[in-house]
């Protein structure tokens, strides 16, 4: 991808204010292009101060401007200059339709209006759609965004995630503490023991977070601030380029925000998912350098996404660009592949814990068994690779493995390439005693060396005393496994740092540390048992 010279100069920034009827008045940046007529504007509208403009991954607007647009870089309600209060998503759907409005009229606008930014700044694209005020965008390019943020965002599989979301809710609010001149509450907020502790300060504190409502987790709070939700009627007629990252903790909001827009009109949308994790966005995927085929500029991208909706200029950009982390190469797709469901079921001799080689992933159904182990709350399993793992993204997982209180399957190395697009599921048939328990799942590649880089990883929080059947959603993958790779999945009882230990009975507030107790987890399968990993394997040749 080619990117001609920036032909402008750029003036700006220049303050630019937007009152509001109730008063409030936004505050944004413009950056403008110095040259003869009237160009397209691109808005940006975000919470972290509008100097930062999305610059921990993108180019700095004034990169933009100097291609030809009209940038506007917005502070939301309650942040940087903008007056009001901040309260995550609540207001973004009146404010994002009125600023619409505004920034389509500014001088110099030729009238056409373009949305980008990424991760909060992604969703205060859809909701800006959602505000269905008198103009709407004519192209938008949300990265990394959120499409319904109780199910993408604040909890995974019923957990909360309480690392994520502690660490958030505290960023937020230590920026409402400092535009108040509040000195006591910035700083007990960043001297908090640990997430549990800023978790509980945060949620006492609704003056300054928004994070008791995550934690109510009430379903009519959350379906008023789902764009899924809040868009499912909408025509979403609007040229769309979705970005992602298979290591990025919103996946799975860009596939299934893809998936909406692709479904009512393919042919203007276009879907980018790169190796990477939130951030930054580069040729790593976490700690791991996957080659310079996986250099790619979102910018670039994103520019000449534009430049076709918004002036008419270059090629339509491709529909579907993915990287495949097994072959660490792009994939060029007309759209989303069409896939079967591959299942590998597992099996062992009954040491699947206990012995890292012993577990079985296979085609056919084997003899009854089961594998047990003990979640011990005094040490429990770390969250490895992945969306939220430490350490992050493609990571090597195979001496994690070793834990006896891992359970973990492999396949036989494959005989031939096969390739797997879209969403993996786990149906593992489980048994214990305890209240409840938590189920956390791991895939990773398998090299013939014996490195287990993880490719994708899914938590639960399941409701125990019996034996249960527990479908387990992990996220998206794109993945060639080769012919002498293999597949794992590794199944634990807990994640942390990012997901609270489970107490083994009774509820998560009511139980001390002091008082968890182990949970005896049994993993059942074979003979008429369906416990089974299930792939989506690409029907078309993938190159």
């Amino acid at each position: 991808m080619t990117t001609p010279r920036a032909p402008y100069g750029v003036a700006g920034p220049e303050r630019g204010e937007l009152l509001l009827d109730d008063g409030v008045v936004l505050v944004s940046d413009i950056y403008r292009p110095q040259g003869e007529g009237r160009f397209p504007v691109l808005l940006m509208r975000q919470p972290y101060g509008r100097a930062i403009a999305s610059t921990l991954v993108l180019a700095h607007p004034s990169w933009y401007a100097a291609h030809g647009y009209i940038v506007v870089i917005q502070d939301v309600r309650g942040c940087g200059d903008s007056g009001g209060v901040f309260e995550a998503f609540v207001s973004e759907i009146a404010d994002g339709a009125r600023t619409l409005e505004w920034a389509a009229a500014l001088p110099g606008s030729n009238g056409k209006l373009g949305l980008y930014g990424f991760s909060y700044q992604a969703v205060t694209q859809y909701f800006a759609i959602a505000g269905k005020g008198n103009v709407r965008p004519d192209a938008i390019a949300p990265a990394m965004g959120s499409w319904i943020p109780r199910d993408d965002w604040a909890y995974e599989g019923n957990a909360f995630r309480l690392g994520l979301n502690a660490g958030w809710a505290a960023q937020m609010a230590r920026l409402t503490a400092a535009r108040r001149e509040d000195a006591g509450t910035f700083s007990a907020l960043g001297g908090a023991a640990d997430d549990a502790a800023l978790r509980d300060l945060l949620v006492s504190r609704s003056d300054i977070s928004h994070l008791a409502k995550w934690v109510a987790d009430e379903s009519d709070y959350w379906d008023a601030v789902s764009p899924g939700v809040l868009l499912a009627d909408d025509p979403l007629d609007i040229p769309v380029l979705h970005t992602g990252g298979w290591a990025d903790f919103l996946l799975q909001g860009t596939w299934a925000a893809d998936a909406a827009f692709r479904r009512k009109h393919p042919e203007s949308s276009h879907l980018v998912i790169g190796p990477w994790e939130h951030a930054p966005w580069n040729r790593a995927c976490g700690a791991t350098d996957m080659g310079q085929a996986a250099e790619f500029s979102v910018d670039r991208a994103q520019l000449a996404f534009f430049d076709f909706y918004l002036k008419g200029l270059g090629e339509k950009p491709q529909p579907v660009r993915l990287f495949d982390m097994g072959r660490r190469s792009w994939l060029h797709l007309a759209g989303r592949p069409a896939v079967s469901e591959a299942e590998f079921f597992l099996s062992s001799s009954g040491l699947g814990a206990a012995m890292v080689s012993d577990g079985r992933l296979s085609i056919g159904s084997g003899a009854e068994g089961r594998d047990t182990f003990v979640h011990d709350p005094t040490r429990p399993t770390a969250l490895v690779g992945g969306h939220l793992g430490t350490p992050a993204g493609f990571a090597d997982r195979s001496g994690h493995d070793n834990r006896a209180d891992v359970a973990v399957y492999i396949s036989a190395p494959f005989d031939a390439a096969r390739s797997y697009i879209g969403e993996a599921f786990a149906e593992i048939e489980v048994e214990t005693q305890s209240e409840g328990f938590d189920l956390c799942a791991t895939l990773s590649l398998v090299a013939p060396s014996g490195e287990a880089r993880v490719l994708s990883t899914a938590y639960a929080r399941l409701a125990g005393g019996r034996r249960i059947l527990a479908r387990v959603s992990l996220r998206p993958i794109c993945v060639t496994v080769s012919e002498g790779f293999a597949l794992r999945l590794s199944l634990q009882g807990a994640g942390v740092p990012v997901f609270e230990v489970h107490p083994g009975d009774g509820p998560f507030a009511s139980v001390s540390e002091m008082a968890r107790r182990p949970i005896t987890i049994s993993i059942c399968h074979g003979g008429t048992t369906r416990s089974r990993l299930i792939m989506p394997e690409a029907l078309d040749h993938v190159a």
